[in-house]
């Protein structure tokens, strides 16, 4: 039996985007993004056809896909809208839906659809215009009781770094574990006199400067810069930013110029005041900003 996957780079059934802060889905998640992670799980299966597509302005596209799987015979197509990471048994999920003798089976957690649904072939050809709205046609139920995170604001993408930094969930940080619950990769590199607590996580071609003190489940994604003296604490770094000397983090993300704090629920600009820049851009001057004034300073601290 052929299967076709469907995986929509988008928000899921209960994604709240107006709320989400800084939070995209193109951040990696220790060194892959959800959507890497969902695409390696359907590769499991064998399954040679795999599509990627926005969820908002493809949604005809997204039908029109399905539908001409369904026309070359392709007998089911698993259909999974990015709005969470859950570590289904997908073997287990095909299983039940050809015991359950239904055209759809949709997945549920405690909270309610986790936006993953399994459709026949014949459901697709003969509701057309549904096929990418199933909820009016007959389907099962099946429960999902592991772990699962709704991907829907900056909060939740830092419980899903800390849960697999701690061990609690199946994903396996990259690059060498240079002791326990330290993952770092062997193209970053890392002075000698920084202060590395785990369990954290450092990416390739990142660079972890003088003094720098990392603890808390931090993560710094790859090509980074970390200057001189900056702390990081429950924080996250996103690939590509700089972050100037003598600064503290703590239960932030920085993506570029740009910091949310999870604890008080803003988002700042600190390329304005040069504490941070995209690397690549003209903003990077390293190590120019290090020339800080004082009184920009304390807008930079995030503790």
């Amino acid at each position: 039996m052929e299967m076709g996957v469907l995986v929509t780079a988008g928000g899921g059934a209960d994604s709240a985007l107006d709320e989400s802060g800084l939070w995209t889905p193109s951040w990696p998640v220790l060194g892959k993004t959800v959507l890497q992670r969902w695409v390696e799980r359907v590769q499991c299966l064998g399954v040679g056809l795999v599509s990627v597509v926005d969820r908002n302005p493809h949604e005809r596209h997204r039908v029109h896909t399905m539908v001409e799987w369904a026309k070359e015979g392709v007998e089911q197509i698993l259909l999974i809208a990015l709005g969470s990471y859950a570590e289904i048994d997908l073997l287990d999920l095909i299983r039940f839906h050809s015991e359950r003798r239904r055209q759809v089976t949709k997945v549920f957690d405690q909270q309610g659809p986790l936006g993953i649904s399994l459709l026949d072939r014949g459901c697709i050809l003969a509701n057309r215009e549904q096929a990418n709205q199933d909820g009016d046609l007959p389907s099962s139920r099946y429960d999902f009781l592991g772990y699962v995170v709704r991907l829907s604001s900056t909060a939740k993408y830092r419980q899903l770094v800390e849960d697999a930094l701690e061990g609690r969930c199946g994903i396996q940080p990259p690059g060498s574990q240079t002791r326990k619950s330290v993952w770092i990769d062997e193209t970053a590199q890392v002075d000698a006199s920084a202060q590395i607590q785990a369990p954290c996580y450092i990416g390739p071609a990142t660079k972890i400067k003088a003094g720098v003190a990392i603890k808390g489940c931090s993560s710094v994604e790859r090509n980074c810069e970390i200057d001189l003296g900056t702390s990081l604490d429950h924080t996250s770094i996103q690939p590509n930013t700089y972050v100037a000397p003598g600064l503290y983090f703590r239960e932030s993300v920085v993506d570029g110029t740009r910091l949310e704090h999870l604890a008080r629920g803003v988002t700042l600009d600190l390329g304005t005041a040069g504490l941070s820049a995209r690397i690549g851009t003209h903003a990077h001057r390293s190590p120019k900003l290090a020339l800080v004034s004082p009184s920009a300073r304390p807008d930079a601290k995030a503790g």
